[in-house]
């Protein structure tokens, strides 16, 4: 990891840690190198920096656009690893630079929902996951973060704020799916479904 990057990951997982009892399981299941997607739900604003201390390497991430519009923000997200993505439709540069990280050999973090679920359920994958998969070619390890919606609660030790990683959708599997809508619908919908067994085996 480059020096900033592990500055804020080593402060970030000891205040975490600290303030929510913070914990991680199945972090072995990502590769330690070579491209590989990270996908996971999403509920909180706090989810991408949760994934990424949970990491045991250095992660990229798509954010919205609008966010690198605030100057000191904006650069701070860029200087952990945000590339900017539109939201609301199609955006093919987006999902470009996303293959172009993953044939680089990058750890990527995506929301196959595409955006926050505001109740908490686990929705729907939209197919831009699915495309860049195929055409990336790499594994798919599965994330499921839970309470992460309930900072309150876990600062008051009532609830615990957890990343459980599962088995990898290995690239045997993709090679297989076919390089069209029903393809990216086909893998969005085994994402979504391991994603909810790890939800089912947290208890939430």
């Amino acid at each position: 990891m480059r020096a900033y990057y592990n500055l804020f990951y080593s402060a970030g997982n000891f205040l975490l840690k600290v303030f929510l009892r913070f914990k991680k399981n199945g972090d072995e299941f990502i590769p330690r190198d070579g491209g590989v997607i990270i996908a996971s739900n999403h509920a909180a604003y706090i989810d991408p920096p949760l994934l990424g201390m949970a990491s045991p390497r250095e992660v990229y991430f798509l954010a919205k656009k609008e966010l690198f519009r605030i100057r000191l923000f904006g650069w701070f997200i860029r200087t952990l690893n945000a590339v900017p993505i539109s939201r609301g439709g199609f955006d093919r540069k987006g999902l470009k630079r996303s293959v172009e990280l993953l044939k680089k050999g990058k750890a990527l973090v995506l929301f196959p929902e595409g955006t926050r679920s505001k109740n908490g359920k686990l929705k729907e994958a939209r197919p831009g996951i699915g495309k860049v998969a195929l055409e990336a070619c790499v594994p798919i390890v599965p994330a499921y973060i839970q309470n992460s919606r309930d900072l309150i609660c876990a600062l008051k030790g009532k609830k615990q704020v957890s990343v459980r990683f599962g088995s990898p959708i290995e690239t045997s599997w993709l090679r297989n799916i076919p390089q069209n809508k029903d393809g990216y619908r086909i893998i969005g919908q085994e994402i979504m479904r391991r994603i909810e067994v790890l939800k089912e085996g947290s208890g939430n």
